[in-house]
């Protein structure tokens, strides 16, 4: 059994902001996909600090910081076209996969605890079919412990939260604070 044809990955997730981390392993999709699709979506169990369309702009935004050589001469690709970036709402991962014509689906590990979660959604995802197979990327050891969680805990504390996000998102949260950029 050999890969036929393009490969399109799904990284899906509600990118409240997008962290280092995220963008560890977008790069790492990039490297082993044709094409990585990034997808906002509303998790139902958390409140969002920035918007599904805000956090779309910061996630290119930071891609652009992060990679300068990402930003193409048009403002709706990323990497000529090997990257986009979308949202998905009221649907399942599965279904969003198949309506962006996604061969995989991206998901992230941190830490051991992640593992039981991702676990349980890949016999899910698995279930529903089969034929969308879900690749497991660890993020760097620098990354570990980034999460969005925790950049807003730490902003709220008056932390420094550079080591977790892009100047952009920094600023952000700067700008929701009613300050000029730390």
């Amino acid at each position: 059994m050999r890969k036929s044809g393009t490969t399109k990955a799904l990284y899906a997730g509600s990118f409240d902001p997008v962290t280092r981390g995220h963008l560890d392993i977008i790069g790492k999709a990039l490297l082993t996909f044709d094409t990585v699709h990034v997808a906002v979506g509303t998790n139902v169990r958390k409140v969002r600090m920035f918007g599904v369309q805000e956090s779309q702009q910061l996630i290119v935004r930071s891609i652009t910081e992060r990679w300068p050589e990402a930003a193409t001469t048009s403002t709706d690709t990323l990497f000529e076209g090997a990257l986009e970036v979308g949202e998905f709402t009221n649907q399942s991962l599965v279904a969003y996969a198949h309506k962006i014509g996604a061969t995989h689906i991206v998901r992230g590990l941190r830490e051991a605890s992640d593992f039981n979660e991702e676990f349980n959604l890949h016999g899910v995802a698995g279930r529903i079919d089969p034929s969308i197979l879900m690749v497991h990327f660890i993020c760097e050891a620098p990354f570990l412990h980034v999460s969005s969680s925790t950049a807003k805990e730490l902003d709220v504390m008056g932390e420094g939260i550079g080591w977790l996000v892009m100047p952009c998102v920094e600023a952000a949260f700067a700008a929701r604070r009613g300050e000029s950029r730390p």
